[in-house]
Formats: C-alpha cells, structure tokens, sequence
C-alpha cells in the first residue's frame, strides 16, 4: 500500500491528475489554514503575523535596520517599511538614527509594543499548539526541519 498525497485530501471524490504532488499546493493549503485563521486571532489586537514577527525580531535584536528584516523574511525593503510604518504609526515601534550613521535608522520596541507582543505571542503559542496537537514532538521537529531546508536551499538557488 502507498502512501499517495492525494489520501491526505478531505475530498476524495475529486480527480487531482497529479496536482496532490505539488508542493505549492500543499504549502499553500497550509499557509491559508495557518496563516490565514492566525490573522483573525491577532485581529482584535491590531496586529498581522508579519508585523508579530517583526516586533518579535526587533525585541530580540533592538536596533535592526530594516535591510536586516528585509533579508530574514526575503521579501523587498519597500514591503517591509509598510509593516513598519504602521507599528510605528500604532506605538509599537520606533525607529532611531545609529550613533555611528546618523543616516541609517535602527528599530526599538516601545513597551506597548513589548505588550502587544506578549499578548500575540500567548495567542500564537496556543493556536500553532492546536494545529499541531495530532504530529508527535518528533513529527513537528521533522516538520520544523524540512520547511528550513526547503527555505535554505530555495535561498541558496535564487540568490
């Protein structure tokens, strides 16, 4: 008996034609499941996942530049100034000139921001720990693991 992608579809009366081999599918699938319902849990609190992420990296390193945030989320300055702009616009973030390049601005947490992160963090941890209630701790390091690869090695190609 094979373990064929398509017996993980909830719908099994569809034809798929080979589409249950394609990654794209099944990263897309989650990332609208995870993602996607996350976004409606954070709502009340006035923030998305990505700016979650940020305030979470920015508390973890205070003072990053933008082009760091940038780099870490592979997605375009410009983008990540909008997520900025807004946190900063809500209280959440600050951003300071650098002591050694007044040009160059560098990211602060504010304590709103450090409550606001709390607060998601807290409703992070119990959503994801509902999601992934049916993989063992084994499975969810595996699960952990292949996504970091598959990001590396994505990276490593399209660079």
């Amino acid at each position: 008996m094979s373990d064929s992608p398509a017996r993980q579809f909830p719908d099994a009366e569809l034809a798929l034609d080979g589409l249950d081999a394609v990654l794209g599918l099944h990263i897309g699938t989650a990332h609208s499941l995870f993602v996607g319902r996350l976004e409606r849990q954070l709502d009340p609190l006035g923030v998305t996942p990505k700016q979650v992420a940020i305030l979470w990296l920015v508390k973890a390193n205070p003072g990053i530049r933008q082009t760091g945030l940038s780099r870490f989320f592979r997605i375009e300055r410009p983008t990540v100034h909008q997520f900025v702009r807004q946190l900063r616009e809500n209280g959440f973030l600050i951003n300071e000139p650098c002591k050694h390049d007044r040009r160059a601005g560098g990211l602060w947490i504010t304590p709103e921001g450090q409550a606001i992160l709390a607060q998601a963090r807290a409703v992070i941890g119990a959503y994801e720990a509902e999601r992934v209630a049916g993989l063992s701790g084994e499975e969810r390091a595996e699960l952990f693991r292949l996504l970091a690869k598959l990001c590396a090695t994505a990276s490593l190609r399209d660079a």
